[in-house]
């Protein structure tokens, strides 16, 4: 039997089809894995390795954070996690971009995914000074076992806030009450101090006019006795 020619055209197309679909390459396999151990909890500052080379804009009150993902443990970087604790509490950065001129960034930090070669392995963050890593994860394609790590850090100096001065007001002395007594009176009761001479002299003077008295009556007497004699 004759085929024709259309037929044959859709064999051939569905050969054809069913040959690519068979050597299309397997979609790729994601995974998370934390960061090494061994590297946290670290200040910029405390850890074993610092270089500033890669951090070319970095300011004297930032840290830098060079994170590297190792062949072994995947091919590439899709994003990058990390947590650190701060005077303000715990701050979580996540990376997802790959543009340093446009980095992924948050309150006090800024980072983006970097290659190395044709793979993204490398991530790199800015943070404030001072920060303390205490933990991370990354999602990274076609892992296999094992952790990424923190590579190098470029410490900073943190920021000492100026404290406001305090004030303190004094205590406020309140002056005892002044209590006024009067001098007591020297003399009796009622007649103050000079109740005793005031009757002293009453006295006396009665008894001069019983005296005075007296002494006119003798003398009336004597003269009735001259002139009688």
């Amino acid at each position: 039997m004759r085929v024709s020619w259309p037929a044959r055209l859709g064999v051939v197309a569905a050969a054809g089809l069913a040959l690519a679909l068979g050597s299309a390459p397997a979609a790729w396999a994601v995974s998370t894995v934390s960061i090494n151990p061994a590297h946290v909890p670290t200040t910029a500052q405390a850890f074993s390795s610092h270089d500033c080379s890669d951090f070319p804009g970095i300011t004297s009150s930032q840290d830098g954070w060079h994170f590297v993902l190792p062949a072994a443990t995947g091919d590439n970087f899709l994003s990058v996690t990390l947590t650190f604790s701060t005077p303000g509490g715990t701050v979580t950065a996540t990376i997802t971009s790959s543009d340093s001129s446009n980095p992924s960034t948050g309150p006090g930090w800024s980072g983006y995914l970097d290659n190395a070669g044709a793979a993204e392995r490398h991530a790199y963050l800015v943070t404030d000074a001072g920060w303390t890593l205490t933990a991370g994860t990354a999602v990274v394609s076609e892992n296999t076992d094992g952790y990424f790590n923190l590579s190098h850090t470029c410490p900073g100096t943190p920021t000492t806030p100026t404290p406001t001065p305090s004030v303190t007001t004094p205590p406020v002395t309140t002056a005892p009450p002044v209590t006024t007594t009067a001098p007591k009176p020297t003399g009796g009761p009622d007649t103050g101090g000079g109740g005793s001479q005031r009757g002293t002299g009453v006295v006396l003077g009665v008894g001069a006019v019983v005296l005075a008295g007296a002494a006119g009556a003798g003398l009336l007497v004597a003269r009735r006795r001259r002139d009688a004699d």
